[in-house]
């Protein structure tokens, strides 16, 4: 078996997210767009949103051409370039995907929906159900195997549900998360689901955590729920995913998106999933913990690195994965570092080479120069010094995948596929074909 698995990437537009408070809650390194991004990112917002709407007024158009030319200047040009990515449709994101890493011969994209709603001060966004009906009809369908998401789920959205109290948008909350993904999961083709910790909810002890909940905007007085009810449905949907093999990706990285400055470290910490998987009931969750914890100044061996505690964590957990999307190995002045740390984890946690998961995190991955070389230069490191030989790098792009994925001889998620192309009248694509007889591993 020879393909490649994209594990981690994204085909959201900006009119499905929150988009001014999704762009506020970055972490901006350098020093300038740290200081002008609360400046310019309402008006980047503003523009992005209208060219997606084709705003026809001319003022606002040429008002825009300025701030873009802003953008260029003091956030870099490819800034601009992902933003020009976010005000496309979707169909639009996709092809752009596929031309973009045509050289790479990807066979299978994962691309992870994102809930942000319950989290950011609102712009209004496309209605989650709609978000996933559409992609099922739109990109599942029609591109015949090719890509198979992972829907999300958001605890407050479920709770909101529960307690019957208005989304953000002032209307009644018609969809539970928990009713999402199981139609999602068992009828349109989704494979997995995507938690997003660092909005503000720890994966187990939420009630530890209830006073830094306070700190977000929309939870101070409007979405105030307990820690044990967060406990409490984010259980139920650990027991759907454990009983029906489901994967589970959840963002696992320094910073990212936040909904205060260092919440990641108050709720996304990797050593915090310790009080799920230790669960004797959830000792078989297959679990991705994104981004590998990375922050590249820290690496593996900085003082507040997150890596380390995954490769300890990798030793304890049979089911647990990490993915590498978003890692700056393009840009020279890291590419030494990626090279030493992971010959060094090599050394240290052999079982990394199993468990390591090929993603791109794109089209977020276009704010890095030279994001078209992330599989080659990812692979370059990988292979310095014979650190991974030939066969783990096989595993690495599509062989550790298929065992997270749950895509071998005898899985659920295996069966729940071939169930779905049958009842689509879909012909399985080439790599599911070349896996549905063996035992999923390269």
């Amino acid at each position: 078996m020879k393909f490649i698995i994209d594990v981690h990437s994204h085909i959201f537009s900006a009119r499905d997210i929150p988009l001014k408070g999704y762009l506020l809650s970055r972490n901006y390194e350098d020093k300038i767009q740290k200081l002008l991004s609360p400046i310019l990112i309402p008006s980047i917002a503003k523009c992005i949103r209208g060219k997606l709407n084709r705003e026809k007024n001319v003022f606002i158009k040429i008002k825009c051409k300025c701030t873009m030319g802003l953008v260029r200047l003091f956030m870099g040009g490819q800034y601009l370039k992902w933003g020009d990515t976010l005000s496309k449709d979707i169909e639009s994101i996709i092809s752009e995907l596929i031309e973009t890493f045509e050289k790479d011969e990807i066979d299978l994209f994962i691309p992870l929906m994102i809930d942000y709603e319950y989290w950011f001060k609102n712009t209004p966004d496309t209605l989650i159900k709609d978000q996933i009906d559409f992609i099922y009809e739109n990109v599942i369908l029609p591109y015949e195997g090719k890509f198979h998401p992972f829907v999300s789920f958001d605890p407050a959205r479920e709770l909101a549900f529960r307690k019957k109290l208005c989304n953000p948008d002032g209307d009644p909350e018609k969809y539970g998360s928990m009713n999402l993904v199981k139609d999602a999961i068992e009828k349109k083709g989704f494979i997995g689901v995507k938690l997003y910790n660092s909005m503000g909810y720890k994966p187990f002890n939420n009630a530890s955590v209830d006073d830094k909940r306070r700190r977000i905007s929309l939870h101070k007085k409007k979405y105030v729920f307990k820690g044990e009810e967060y406990d409490e449905v984010l259980t139920e949907l650990y027991d759907y995913c454990v009983e029906n093999e489901v994967p589970i990706t959840t963002h696992c990285g320094m910073y990212g998106i936040e909904s205060y400055p260092d919440a990641s470290f108050d709720f996304g910490k990797a050593v915090y999933w310790r009080d799920v998987l230790d669960q004797e009931k959830f000792k078989n969750l297959h679990l991705n913990l994104a981004h590998f914890g990375w922050y590249t100044p820290e690496g593996y061996t900085g003082k507040i690195t997150w890596v380390k505690d995954i490769c300890k964590m990798l030793d304890d957990y049979n089911y647990l994965f990490t993915d590498v999307s978003c890692h700056r190995v393009v840009l020279k002045k890291y590419i030494q570092k990626f090279k030493s740390d992971y010959k060094k984890i090599g050394s240290d946690f052999p079982i990394v080479k199993e468990r390591l998961l090929f993603g791109t995190d794109w089209h977020v991955l276009k704010r890095v120069p030279n994001f078209r070389d992330f599989k080659d230069d990812y692979i370059d490191v990988l292979k310095h010094e014979n650190n991974f030989n030939d066969a783990e790098i096989k595993n690495f792009l599509s062989g550790n995948a298929l065992n997270f994925l749950g895509l071998y001889k005898g899985g659920k998620n295996l069966k729940r596929l071939e169930k779905f192309y049958k009842d689509n009248n879909i012909n399985p694509p080439e790599w599911f074909k070349s896996i549905r007889l063996s035992d999923g591993r390269s």
